[in-house]
């Protein structure tokens, strides 16, 4: 389990062009929860095979971070 917490600000873009010009502003900032489990399997002295599987949450701020369920898995091969 992870608590994510990124400090408020804003982000500024500015366009120019010969017709005109304008700025964009977002601001930033947020709390993000995640939550996930693994694993970690010895197949042999040299070889192990591994996995994740996780979510994570925008729990509130400017910039709502969060995912649908993510996983990962692999291999590890040592010689």
């Amino acid at each position: 389990m992870n608590l994510y917490r990124s400090s408020g600000g804003q982000d500024l873009t500015h366009f120019v062009v010969p017709a005109a010009d304008t700025s964009i502003g977002s601001r930033t900032g947020g709390t993000s929860a995640e939550l996930a489990a693994g694993f970690t399997l010895a197949l042999s002295a040299s070889t192990s095979a591994y996995g994740e599987l996780g979510r994570l949450w925008a729990l509130g701020g400017a910039a709502r971070v969060g995912s649908t369920m993510q996983g990962s898995l692999g291999l590890k091969v040592r010689w």
